[in-house]
This record gives structure tokens, sequence and C-alpha cells, in this order.
């Protein structure tokens, strides 16, 4: 049986050395912005959407304004209302 003899000069390893090394450098590189969208930009998260077999409310995470509207009336009607207002003493 034939012995397998494995040689490797030393600019063959540390080119390899090298190459490893820039592709883990470049694997485990982070974003600065770190995938969170810029707040000052567009904030898509800013309204909320809440769909039940009854109403449906959609509030303004920002003001706290939300529309609501019940399913069981015969004609949509949208109800403009605000949560801070709401929960004042003596509110609506």
């Amino acid at each position: 049986m034939k012995t397998l003899t494995v040689a490797i000069d030393l600019r063959s390893f540390l080119l390899g050395a090298f190459a490893l090394g820039g592709l883990l450098t470049l694997t485990n590189f982070k974003p600065a912005h770190d995938g969170q969208p810029d707040p000052t930009v567009v904030d898509t998260r800013r309204f909320q959407v809440v769909a039940s077999d009854r109403q449906t409310i959609i509030l303004d995470t920002k003001t706290g304004r939300f529309i609501l509207d019940p399913f069981g009336t015969t004609k949509p009607k949208w109800v403009v209302g605000d949560f801070e207002e709401l929960q004042k003493p003596g509110g609506k």
C-alpha cells in the first residue's frame, strides 16, 4: 500500500492562513445600524391594528389617538377617540 505524504511550503501556508482570517473577519462583520431603521426618517411601527369578530381598532402609538369600527352596525361607522382623554377623570 502506498503512503500518502503531504508537504506544504511556508508561503502557501501563510497565504491560506491570511485568506482564512480575512474570510472569518468578513463573516463576523456587523453593520453599524444593527438593522434598526432610523426613527427620524420613518417609523413604520407607529400604528397598531387590532381586529376581532366584533370591532376593528387602529391605534396611533405616538399620540394615543384611535379609530374604532364596530361591526354590529348596518353601515360602516368609524369612531375617532383619544386614549388620553378617556383616561382623564370625567372623560368621555
